[in-house]
């Protein structure tokens, strides 16, 4: 069980150091938000705070931050990695649709010329809810050419696709459309900019909290902590490599704060799976002895010893 904590601290101690070496950015630390917002490390209840020789009680319970809205990305034009393509959001009531997709890739028959591909003009591509399983809305395009998961996120959306990049044949085009889609690099002033990079070191820390609360809960299970930690890495070598294709990324940093947002939700959600609305509070028993009861006191007149009436 030693290695295991051992690698773990010693990803914790690293992982926001090489984060800022990515990013270039000052590593200014920012005031942490209030409980309950997005970024915002968990109030956690130690113990140690009892009497004499026990514990606190332990408040277990977990509620999980609200995710972003769908209105921070409906009717803004946003391209992957703040470059290549146009994806577009519209909502009718409480359904959404793509109003255009746009995709950017290579030619089948000559790889190294770029092709241009467009969906949704004529007819409104619709998107499918699937919930929030790792903690931010989430959405399915059920296109056959070219079929797609995208993640509400702050201004942005996460698209995934199980196939690989899409084919389109009669249009001999080749393309991946998953990444980051989000504003254009060069859009974020200077408020924006410092904006994002005190955001960033205030999720960057709920992160790390969010983080070693999951490997405490763990912490009896050998193969679950393992799992936590190889998790973890993966994540910031993903991040990585999605951010470094981001226009002008070592400038703003957008990317990243995204990333690490859409980690923290699912690092939340985790920590709330095994206690879903209710308090699960657990008091560990005092060592301390209890006082001894003192006797009841006596009618006057028994203890003057006449007759009890």
């Amino acid at each position: 069980m030693r290695p295991i904590v051992l690698t773990a601290t010693i990803f914790l101690t690293l992982a926001p150091a090489a984060s800022r070496a990515q990013m270039v950015l000052p590593g200014a630390v920012a005031a942490p938000t209030p409980v309950g917002q997005s970024g915002a490390p968990p109030a956690l209840h130690r113990p140690g705070g009892g009497s004499p020789g026990g514990e606190a009680a332990v408040d277990r319970h977990f509620a999980p931050a609200k995710p972003p809205s769908v209105d921070t990305i409906v009717g803004k034009p946003l391209s992957l990695s703040g470059a290549r393509g146009v994806v577009q959001v519209e909502k009718s009531g409480a359904d959404l649709r793509l109003s255009r997709l746009t995709l950017v890739g290579d030619k089948i028959s000559q790889p190294n010329q770029t092709c241009e591909v467009t969906m949704g003009d004529a007819d409104s591509l619709a998107l499918k809810p699937m919930g929030a399983p790792d903690g931010v809305q989430r959405y399915e395009l059920d296109a056959s050419a070219c079929p797609l998961q995208f993640d509400v996120l702050n201004g942005a959306l996460r698209a995934t696709s199980q196939n690989g990049a899409c084919a389109f044949p009669q249009a001999d085009c080749r393309a991946d459309a998953a990444g980051l889609w989000g504003p254009p690099g060069d859009s974020f002033d200077e408020a924006q900019v410092k904006s994002i990079e005190r955001e960033r070191t205030v999720s960057e820390k709920s992160v790390s909290a969010h983080f070693r609360s999951l490997l405490a809960k763990n912490k009896k299970d050998k193969a679950a902590t393992q799992a936590a930690v190889k998790e973890q890495a993966a994540f910031s070598a993903s991040r990585a490599q999605t951010c470094r294709d981001y226009d002008r990324e070592e400038a703003h940093g957008f990317c990243d704060l995204r990333l690490t947002e859409a980690r923290d939700y699912r690092l939340q959600t985790r920590l709330a799976a095994d206690n879903p609305g209710k308090q699960d509070k657990k008091v560990a028993k005092s060592t301390a002895k209890p006082a001894a009861r003192k006797p009841a006191a006596k009618p006057a007149t028994e203890q003057q010893g006449g007759p009890a009436f």
